[in-house]
């Protein structure tokens, strides 16, 4: 029962980091800042979201489901980080490329990414529950 809590109370702390981040680098504050430190905000509470939901996916105790949400975080930094460098150092990408990379961080900056993988691992409980019946 006390890991059900961790697991709630860290998804509302993982809401709340998404919130931040929406509220002061994507809309609200975000143009009393420049880009730069919005950019540096958005990478920043990405960084921040991955482990605090991983310790909420340990407490939860399903292995397969941390583990992947560990590695797809991971790799979402990596992406984002390395088309961030690589815009940053020439330009190379469009407006319209660089909207999708700012998608991919919007979802993984929201507590769907979290609350998803809750329903999957029901929606997988449940049909292993039936078949087991």
């Amino acid at each position: 029962m006390k890991n059900r809590i961790v697991f709630w109370l860290i998804f509302i702390m993982v809401s709340t980091l998404c919130w931040v981040d929406y509220q002061y680098f994507t809309e609200g504050h975000a143009h009393l800042i420049t880009p730069l430190q919005r950019q540096i905000g958005h990478i920043a509470i990405l960084a921040i979201i991955a482990p605090v939901g991983y310790i909420g996916w340990r407490f939860y105790g399903v292995a397969w489901i941390y583990k992947l949400w560990l590695i797809s975080h991971i790799a979402a930094i990596g992406i984002i980080g390395a088309i961030g460098l690589a815009q940053w150092k020439t330009g190379l990408f469009g407006t319209a490329f660089l909207d999708q990379v700012s998608s991919l961080r919007l979802f993984f900056t929201s507590p769907l990414p979290y609350f998803m993988l809750y329903i999957i691992h029901k929606v997988v409980h449940t049909q292993q529950q039936n078949a087991n019946k």
